[in-house]
This record gives C-alpha cells, structure tokens and sequence, in this order.
C-alpha cells in the first residue's frame, strides 16, 4: 500500500509532531531534539512540494497563453506564401531533385521558388522534410528570402 505524501498529510504531521514536542512528560531531551530535526525536514519537504507544484502551475499557464499569431504579409514575389503545399507542388519538387546529387539541389531552388510562388526557404524546407538534405542545409536559404522580400517591402511602400 502507497501513500501519497500530500500537502495536507504534511501540515498535519507536522501538527501532531509539534503537540508531541510540547508536552513535557512524554519525551527525553533527545527525543525531542529528534522530533525538532523531523519537523523542520517535513516543513522542508513541504516548501519544495508547494515550489514544485507552483512552477507545475506556471507552465501548465504558459502553454495555455499562445501568443498570438504574426499575420501573415503578403509579397507579390510570393503569392502562395502560407498556402497549403498541393500534390503537384511536391510532384513538381521531386521531378526537379529525384535525379540529382545533394550537390546540385542548390541550383534549382530558386527557379522552384519562382515557379511555385513560395520562398526559396519554403522550397528548402519543404525538400528537407521531403527527406532530402537536412534543416541546416534549409537554414541558409532563409537570408536569401528575406533579401527577395525586403525590395518588395520597399516598393509596396513607395505605392502607398
């Protein structure tokens, strides 16, 4: 049989103990001391139980506290940005990559980016979950869609 050593069972044992140590005909000097060392270690046990649960609490609250989502920007370069990836989309991308070595899956990224609407980020992601290549192979394709946008940003700005 388990107990559950609650809270409550501490205090409570705590409570018992400390009448224990009051009542003067009942314990020897080192009986007492003993019953003194076993209180403080139980209300230490208490604190880390009370610690625990508290920080049990604040990330049970952080995961329920989303941050709300960017929305998304729209970039003439990029129409299908955030659009959900199609069976042709992922036809077109093994078409291109199947036949060719790791090595030369960089040349033709951006002519899939192009093609596809998306960025050559996207295009890398999406070949790296693809099972080729890796997420740090994808990584430095992530510069190189940021700098396509930013002269979009710019005239999108000088229209308005």
């Amino acid at each position: 049989m388990s107990l559950k050593l609650t809270e409550d069972r501490v205090e409570s044992l705590i409570d018992t103990l400390n009448a224990l140590i009051c009542e003067e005909q009942l314990l020897t000097r080192e009986q007492r001391e003993n019953m003194v060392r076993t209180v403080a270690t139980l209300g230490g046990l208490s604190e880390r139980a009370r610690l625990i649960q508290a920080e049990k609490d604040a990330l049970k609250q952080a995961r329920t506290e989303k941050t709300p989502k960017k929305p998304r920007e729209y970039y003439p370069a990029f129409p299908r940005t955030g659009v959900k990836w199609t069976e042709e989309d992922l036809n077109l991308i093994h078409s291109v990559i199947d036949d060719l070595p790791d090595e030369q899956i960089d040349n033709h990224v951006s002519w899939l980016s192009e093609r596809q609407g998306r960025t050559p980020y996207a295009i890398a992601l999406k070949i790296a979950g693809e099972g080729r290549l890796d997420k740090e192979w994808a990584k430095k394709w992530k510069q190189a869609a940021k700098d396509l946008r930013e002269p979009n940003t710019a005239q999108n700005k000088t229209v308005d």
